[in-house]
C-alpha cells in the first residue's frame, strides 16, 4: 500500500456527464479528491476483500447473540427500540436459513490497514452509510479516465442494481420506492438521487421526498401527494427516527424499510466488544470493552459513544494522554473502549479503509483520509488503483 501524489482534473464533475443523473448526483461527491492515490498489490486487495466478507459475517453473529442473549440494553437499546429490533432480526434470521428480503442494501466497514499485515475493524455501519456515490461511480469514472491500464477493487454499481432486484422481488408493495433524507442536505439528496437511479434500473419505481414531508393519516404514512408508502429507503439514523411513538406507528403501518430495524444494532459501536467477546484475539478485531476497566492495559485507547454512526463522539489517548477528540452527539447512548490498532501514516496524513458490503458480499472498497489520527466524517475520499 503507497501514497502516491498526483495531478488530478481540473474539475471531476464534467466526467459524470456520461451518467443520466451524474451531474444532478454530484453533489454526493463533495469530499472527493484526486491529488493522491493509494496503489496496492492485488494480494493485499484480496486480503481486505476475504477480511471483509469474514468480519460481516461474524457481525452476523454478533448482532444473534446481541438479541437472543437478551444484550440489546447493554448497547444503550432498550423498550420499544429494543422489541422492534428482535422482531426485525427474528423476520431476517429464520431457522433453516436468511430470510434475504428482510436484509438491508448495502453495508460499510471502517477498516485500520497499516498497509503491511495488520487489519482491524474500526466500525461497522449498516444503517445510514453515505458514500455509494463516491465508492461506485466517482471513483470508476476517475478510474477510467486517469488509469485505464489499472485494476480498481469496484463492482459496487453492478451489484446495487442486482441487489435492488433481490429485495424487490416477489414482494408486494415493492413495485415503489419512496427514498428519503432531511433537507436541505446537499450532499444526502445527491447519494439519493444515485440509489435511485439504482433501483430504477432494477424496474423500481422511485419516488425522492423530503423526509420532514412524510405525513401521517388512516394509519399509513404518506408522502407529500398523499400517496402511502410502502417501502422506504431513509439516510436518515434510525437512533435519531426510532422514538416510541413512530415505532408504534411502524408495526401497524404496513410500511417495510430498506434499512430495516436490525441495521439499528448492527451499527451500534458497542457491537465491537460483543464482537471481541465472541472471538478473543481475532486477528481483524481490537480488543474492546463497554467497560474501561474489561479492557485491560493498552498503550492506546479509543474511547467512543455508542450511539453516533459516523458522527459519535470519539476520543484517542496514548500513555493515558489524550491526543485528539471529535464528534458530537446529544446521546452517547453509553461508551464503548477499545485498543486503538496501528494505522496507515505518512507525513502526518492517517488513510482508513471502508470495506462495503452489498447484500452479503463486499465488492469495493474506498479510502479516506485525514491531516490527524482521527479520520472522521469529513475526512476525504481518494482513489484507489492495484495491479494484476
Amino acid at each position: 500500500m503507497h501514497r502516491v501524489k498526483a495531478t488530478g482534473r481540473v474539475d471531476w464533475r464534467p466526467g459524470l456527464r456520461k451518467y443520466p443523473y451524474g451531474l444532478a448526483a454530484a453533489p454526493a461527491g463533495a469530499l472527493w479528491r484526486e491529488d493522491v492515490r493509494y496503489e496496492f498489490s492485488a494480494p493485499q486487495i484480496d486480503l481486505i476483500e476475504s477480511a471483509a466478507d469474514e468480519l460481516h459475517g461474524m457481525i452476523r453473529e454478533a448482532l444473534r447473540a446481541a438479541v437472543e442473549d437478551k444484550l440489546l440494553s447493554d448497547l444503550g437499546l432498550r423498550g420499544e427500540a429494543a422489541r422492534l429490533i428482535d422482531a426485525s432480526w427474528s423476520d431476517h434470521w429464520r431457522p433453516g436459513g436468511i430470510n434475504e428480503r428482510a436484509g438491508c442494501l448495502a453495508g460499510r466497514l471502517t477498516l485500520a490497514y497499516d498497509g503491511r499485515d495488520s487489519l482491524k475493524l474500526l466500525a461497522c455501519n449498516y444503517d445510514v452509510a453515505p458514500g455509494l456515490f463516491a465508492a461506485a461511480l466517482v471513483q470508476r469514472n476517475w478510474q477510467e479516465s486517469q488509469a485505464p491500464d489499472a485494476l480498481q477493487f469496484n463492482g459496487l454499481h453492478e451489484a446495487l442494481i442486482e441487489r435492488w432486484e433481490e429485495l424487490a422481488l416477489g414482494v408486494p408493495g415493492r413495485e415503489r420506492l419512496h427514498l428519503a433524507c432531511a433537507t436541505p442536505d446537499p450532499m444526502g439528496e445527491g447519494e439519493l438521487i444515485y440509489l435511485a437511479s439504482t433501483a430504477a434500473e432494477a424496474g423500481v419505481e422511485t419516488v425522492l421526498l423530503p423526509l420532514q414531508d412524510i405525513g401521517w393519516a388512516d394509519g399509513r404514512f404518506r408522502d407529500q401527494h398523499g400517496e402511502a408508502i410502502s417501502w422506504l429507503a431513509k439516510l436518515y439514523p434510525w437512533e435519531a427516527l426510532g422514538s416510541d411513538d413512530f415505532v408504534q406507528r411502524l408495526r401497524s403501518a404496513g410500511m417495510g424499510l430498506v434499512e430495516p430495524a436490525w441495521c439499528w444494532a448492527a451499527s451500534n459501536h458497542g457491537l465491537l466488544a460483543v464482537l471481541w467477546h465472541l472471538y478473543p484475539g481475532h486477528p481483524n478485531l481490537c480488543r474492546a470493552a463497554l467497560d474501561d476497566s474489561a479492557l485491560g492495559p493498552v498503550e492506546a485507547v479509543t474511547v467512543r459513544s455508542l450511539f453516533g454512526l459516523d458522527h459519535a463522539v470519539t476520543r484517542l489517548g496514548e500513555h493515558g494522554r489524550l491526543v485528539a477528540e471529535g464528534g458530537a452527539v446529544a446521546e452517547p447512548g453509553g461508551w464503548l473502549w477499545l485498543e486503538t490498532p496501528p494505522t496507515y501514516e505518512q507525513e502526518g496524513v492517517h488513510a482508513v479503509l471502508d470495506a462495503w458490503i452489498v447484500g452479503d458480499k463486499c465488492l469495493g472498497m474506498t479510502v479516506r483520509e485525514a491531516p490527524g489520527p482521527l479520520v472522521g466524517p469529513d475526512a476525504s475520499v481518494v482513489p484507489h488503483l492495484f495491479r494484476g
